[in-house]
């Protein structure tokens, strides 16, 4: 980017650091429930005793390498006695952010330290909106960047005498046992690598992939049969469950071309024109972009095989960002040498007010109720001895102790996937008839003193709601669907003078 004076390595992990902390802080909103209940929530529950663990925990078919993460970051908090909530819910995010700083670091170094990739890579709103939680989609696409700026790509003849380094395989390794499914993209890389090496094949074999893959996967398989207490391969069990039995598909259905039409166009956003642009010049240039064909294959695979899986969501794409990043980059870095000065200000001032929009509207608007409600039960709990909140909700629709970070007794629908087919399940049951489940949940105890709702359940429940106050109303989204309301609705349990007081006001 000719615009921009040359910027030395710390400049630029400073630039790109200070844009990862800022996502931290402006991005306040809810995306899915696996950046809480699939590593926050396991860690608190490790650390201090007391949470909740998912169907997946009980099951076998998640890894405790990303959890343990953030356990280690809680125990710190708790041996120093800094465990206060906000240092709870803030230090995980911070973590990722600086996780994925090293990520866009090695994603610059990647592209020979070109400022229009450095600008590339910290503009997308998709990743702005994920960089800084706690996501396993988020490691996993910091390592596809990570790895890949230290590939033995084989760019002209000298890249054939170059030493070729194995950091790569070891950051596969470990993230086809995090998640299986990224398989795809390590499976082309290394085929790629077999073909191309300077070294001997079956060498690379016998003294690379073979010994790196069963030292991390033995590692990986020791430490989840530890916490599992019994020998348990998760990989396998993740396999098994989600693509041979596809329980994955109880959360949802698409068909086999959502990635094309609608998942990658909004993970990429406005960057999908540059990209448009670099896919076609690669192959209408394809002797010229050897290493771009190699990406666009390892692309296509990964859409192919996620696909084929009915479960579809934007987050497993998201690895992908940091390749198609590098390909719009190798056609715009070019363009830029010839064009005026002008048109750099319009492509970029395009790209960038192109990606703050979305990432402002996600970040700070855009399903943040169930977000914020959760220091304000922490305050009504903390005002009321003995309180328990029950969350009316789709499940999972909270983060829970990982940010209240109080060992209160909490209720939530549960929507575990059905053991026989057809059988319905809580939250389900809940939703055909409240009242109904009400009784049966309440009839022989005490009712909760707190319900976090959504405000189009209000209507159905007005009776159950008549010992309650509201004390909170979150906005939450515009565009409600099925269970999910605009708004998030607080109840307390009214005391005996309240009751007086709104009886004698009726």
């Amino acid at each position: 980017m000719a615009l921009v004076r040359d910027l030395r390595p710390l400049q630029v992990v400073s630039i790109i650091f200070f844009v990862r902390i800022l996502s931290v802080f402006l991005v306040q909103t809810w995306y899915v429930p696996d950046e809480y209940w699939q590593s926050l929530e396991v860690a608190h529950k490790q650390v201090f005793g007391y949470g909740a663990l998912t169907w997946e925990w009980r099951k076998g078919i998640r890894s405790y390498l990303y959890p343990s993460i953030f356990a280690a970051l809680y125990t710190v908090l708790k041996i120093t006695g800094l465990d206060y909530p906000e240092a709870v819910v803030l230090l995980p995010r911070l973590f990722q952010a600086a996780v994925s700083t090293a990520a866009d670091y090695s994603f610059y170094k990647w592209t020979g330290g070109r400022k229009w990739a450095l600008f590339l890579i910290l503009t997308p709103s998709f990743w702005f909106y994920t960089s800084g939680r706690t996501l396993l989609q988020t490691m996993e696409t910091a390592f596809v960047a990570i790895a890949l700026s230290v590939f033995p790509f084989k760019d002209g003849k000298l890249g054939y005498y170059e030493k070729e380094s194995n950091k790569w395989v070891w950051l596969a390794c470990v993230s086809t046992f995090l998640r299986p499914t990224s398989a795809p993209i390590w499976l082309v890389l290394a085929i790629y690598n077999i073909m191309t090496t300077n070294q001997e094949k079956f060498k690379l074999l016998t003294h690379t992939y073979i010994p790196i893959g069963f030292l991390v996967g033995g590692a990986l398989v020791a430490l989840d049969s530890y916490f599992y207490g019994k020998l348990i391969i998760t990989p396998w069990e993740f396999f098994k469950f989600n693509v041979l039995q596809d329980v994955a598909s109880f959360y949802g259905t698409h068909p086999w071309y959502w990635y094309i039409t609608i998942g990658l166009p909004v993970v990429l956003g406005i960057n999908i024109i540059p990209v448009s642009w670099a896919i076609y010049n690669i192959l209408n240039r394809r002797k010229e972009n050897k290493t771009g064909l190699l990406l666009l294959a390892v692309v296509i695979l990964h859409i192919a095989v996620h696909s084929y899986i009915q479960h579809k969501e934007f987050r497993f794409v998201l690895p992908l960002l940091p390749i198609f990043m590098y390909l719009a980059q190798a056609v715009i870095v070019p363009w830029s040498r010839k064009a005026e000065k002008w048109q750099l200000y319009l492509v970029a001032g395009t790209l960038l007010l192109g990606n703050a929009v979305p990432s402002a509207y996600l970040g700070l608007i855009h399903q943040s109720g169930t977000v914020k409600v959760m220091p304000l039960l922490r305050e009504a709990v903390s005002n009321n001895n003995g309180s328990s909140i029950l969350f009316m909700m789709p499940c999972h629709s909270t983060p829970l102790y990982s940010h209240l970070h109080m060992n209160v007794t909490t209720r939530y629908l549960n929507c575990d996937p059905p053991t026989v087919p057809g059988e319905t399940y809580e939250s389900e049951a809940f939703y055909n008839n409240p009242l109904r489940w009400w009784r049966n949940e309440y009839s022989a105890r005490q009712t909760p003193t707190l319900i976090v709702m959504f405000d189009v359940l209000k209507g159905r429940v007005e009776s159950l709601l008549q010992g309650y106050k509201l004390i909170h109303e979150l906005p939450h989204t515009q565009h409600p669907k099925d269970e999910v309301g605009g708004k998030v609705l607080v109840y307390q349990k009214m005391n005996t003078q309240e009751k007086q007081q709104a009886y004698e006001g009726v």
